[in-house]
């Protein structure tokens, strides 16, 4: 076997790795809001219990790749492709730590009780959050810059429906000062979807730099700019 060969399967490896541990974070998000929404603490506990194989798995695939570019030494596109997909399990990895903190989240509203009204929007937030996840993990396995470029545009949304989210909870806290607990909890559970959101965003950000060989906001920058001129009268 030649060593491009070689470099080839360990790379090949090295993505089967990260869409398991990709999967694992969209599952322990998943978890982690059917555990909000029903009230259910054995879900909460068991995404808890589960992050320290999600970290595991990060660690491993560091190690691989740092073993690539020590032994490889890979250039151009291939020293791009170990390098985004360093950046990028750092990202999966935070989006697991923010299933957890939703689940500690769960456990303690579970135990305050139903003292404050859950904003309907909460939900809403919850399941774009899920999608955006799930949409930046699908153009990482079909390795295509235009779904990811999708996926970075659904950010903002989600971000609006936090920020809308997050004045109506302090409105609520100047009115119901009684339930300030459960609405201070109801907060960082909002937080907590957005940025994991964010982290799903940068998924597909690195997603294109791996294809691209620039950084996201270049290339949005420059497909606004076409469409412009493509949409133009004088076209």
């Amino acid at each position: 076997m030649t060593s491009r060969q070689e470099f080839q399967n360990e790379i090949r490896y090295l993505h089967e790795q990260i869409i398991r541990m990709g999967a694992a974070a969209e599952r322990a998000l998943t978890l982690a809001t059917d555990a909000l929404f029903t009230a259910d603490s054995e879900l909460a506990k068991q995404v808890i219990k589960d992050d320290d194989l999600i970290d595991e798995q990060e660690r491993e695939i560091d190690r691989q790749c740092v073993r690539l570019i020590a032994l490889q030494q890979p250039v151009a596109r291939d020293l791009r492709d170990v390098t985004s997909n360093l950046k990028l399990i750092t990202d999966l990895e935070r989006i697991a730590d923010h299933a957890v903190e939703i689940s500690k989240h769960a456990l303690h509203l579970h135990k305050l009780g139903n003292a404050a009204t859950i904003p309907p929007d909460l939900m809403r937030l919850a399941e774009l959050t899920r999608q955006i996840l799930r949409a930046a993990l699908d153009s990482y396995v079909a390795r295509d810059k235009t779904k990811a470029a999708l996926t970075i545009q659904m950010e903002q949304p989600i971000y609006e429906i936090y920020t809308k989210l997050f004045y109506n909870i302090i409105d609520q806290m100047k009115d119901r000062p009684e339930a300030l607990k459960v609405l201070a909890e109801l907060l960082l559970v909002c937080k907590n979807f957005e940025r994991a959101a964010a982290h799903s965003q940068n998924v597909a950000e690195w997603v294109i730099y791996y294809i691209d060989g620039r950084h996201a906001a270049y290339y949005l920058e420059e497909e606004s700019l076409f469409e412009e001129y493509s949409d133009s009268d004088d076209v």
